[in-house]
């Protein structure tokens, strides 16, 4: 399958007209998530006692909403 310049083109224009006005959320969406990723990879992690207690919390958070 070769594809000539101009049969790249066309689809380059036709994927811009349709999802032209999407890519500024997508591009800025992307670049939180990379930046949060990056963060998520140098912090350390917590210990494993840490994130039963936060679950704990949450759970009893919750229930205490419900009732």
């Amino acid at each position: 399958m070769n594809l000539s310049i101009g049969e790249i083109l066309a689809i380059i224009v036709i994927g811009l007209v349709l999802f032209g006005g999407k890519l500024p959320d997508v591009a800025r969406n992307l670049g939180v998530t990379l930046k949060e990723f990056k963060q998520g990879m140098h912090e350390p992690a917590e210990p494993e006692d840490e994130q039963e207690r936060i679950a704990d919390q949450t759970e009893s958070s919750s229930e205490a909403e419900t009732d």
